[in-house]
């Protein structure tokens, strides 16, 4: 069967896998579960990938990361819906890598703007950044 070139392109064409991250895994945001959190809270083994928000949020709210150690390939996503801080905080003696800055122990924080979100793997051995939105910064 000959290939037509000069067509319009469906839907039907496009393979959705290729729309993931190819190196990291992500959240699938068409499935996962999603928990809004307005307090600091600890996040465990069973909060991984999920989608985590802060709606209703009046303040800075804290998510500390599980330990690295079993959670190899499990991914993460904070999606803000109130113009306030969250801080994600690794365990003592852990990192989270952004843009290559993995200083252990050393917070991130995705700045107090609805919309912003960002996406985190773990290899294992670090917290890594795999994509975000808006304004994301380490601690120094």
């Amino acid at each position: 069967m000959a290939k037509v070139f000069n067509r319009p392109v469906s839907f039907r064409d496009i393979d959705v896998n290729l729309l993931d991250n190819p190196i990291y895994s992500q959240v699938n945001t068409r499935t996962a579960s999603v928990v809004t959190k307005t307090a600091d809270y600890t996040l465990t083994n069973s909060d991984l990938n999920k989608v985590f928000n802060n709606a209703g949020d009046d303040g800075t709210l804290v998510l500390t990361l599980p330990s690295v150690k079993g959670n190899a390939g499990k991914a993460l996503k904070v999606h803000l819906l109130a113009a306030q801080i969250v801080r994600l905080l690794p365990v003592a003696g852990q990192a989270v890598n952004l843009n290559g800055s993995a200083v252990v122990t050393k917070y991130l924080n995705i700045a107090a703007v609805i919309g912003n979100y960002v996406d985190v793997y773990c290899d294992g051995y670090q917290w890594i950044v795999t994509g975000y939105a808006g304004v994301v910064t380490k601690e120094a």
